[in-house]
């Protein structure tokens, strides 16, 4: 069964930290500046670095899977569907798999034991491309399923069986520094208010505002930037849901 991690590099490992628990992720085993894990539907590492590694305050998205079997599986199924793969092998984790989701973005794969989804938060973490239709066939291939589609098809979820999902949102012709196509965000269904009543006790600057499609908690992330934390979508006017 598939989950969706995303590794987030900061130099600010102790304020990811607090800013973690304080939507709703739950810590899971022993925290340090170098590492540390929230789960809740999908996980979230967070991974201390220094401010020289190219890295840091980036995000990448990786698929974990049960064993090696089926990271072989998955391999063959994306290989023989025409997606661009490559196969590597890292110290403490062994076999990988990095697969090219379009002309810039890549999405890694491992064997872990993912801890069951739990909790209101699940994750939700964004790619920026410019072909969300390529992008799509890339996740199908890898056995995620989707969920939500936008009637213009600039936007698509899709949805791992362990937890967590992956958004696909368009950026046309754009030009993107590649640090900035993929993006770190939650969806939350659960109480919006007392997530950001907490931040707020934290220091972290959180306000809840009015989408569309429901409500959203924007953070202040350590870096500066904002975290998105999206209210489950209810309104589905211009979007269509999948079975």
């Amino acid at each position: 069964m598939t989950a969706i991690q995303v590794i987030q590099f900061t130099q600010n490992p102790r304020e990811w930290r607090i800013l973690a628990e304080g939507i709703g992720l739950a810590a899971q085993g022993e925290a340090n500046d170098s590492w540390s894990e929230f789960d809740g539907r999908g996980m979230l590492a967070v991974h201390g670095v220094e401010s020289s590694d190219p890295l840091a305050g980036t995000a990448e998205i990786w698929m974990l899977v049960d064993d090696a079997a089926a990271l072989d599986a998955l391999e063959s199924r994306a290989t023989a569907e025409g997606v661009a793969i490559a196969r590597g092998e890292m110290e403490g984790i062994g076999a990988t798999l990095q697969i090219s989701v379009d002309d810039v973005t890549t999405v890694h794969v491992a064997v872990s034991a993912a801890r069951p989804p739990h909790g209101d938060v699940s994750l939700l973490p964004l790619i920026f491309t410019a072909d969300v239709d390529g992008a799509s066939r890339v996740l199908t291939a890898l056995g995620l399923t989707l969920k939500i589609t936008s009637d213009s098809g600039g936007w698509a979820v899709f949805d791992a069986k362990g937890g967590g999902s992956i958004a696909l949102h368009d950026i046309g012709s754009a030009s993107n520094p590649v640090a900035n196509r993929v993006g770190l965000s939650f969806e939350h269904r659960g109480d919006l208010d007392a997530a950001a009543e907490r931040l707020t006790a934290s220091g972290i600057d959180s306000t809840v505002v009015d989408e569309a499609y429901n409500r959203t908690l924007r953070a202040t992330t350590p870096e500066g930037s904002q975290l998105w934390v999206n209210g489950a979508q209810t309104d589905l006017y211009g979007y269509t849901e999948n079975s």
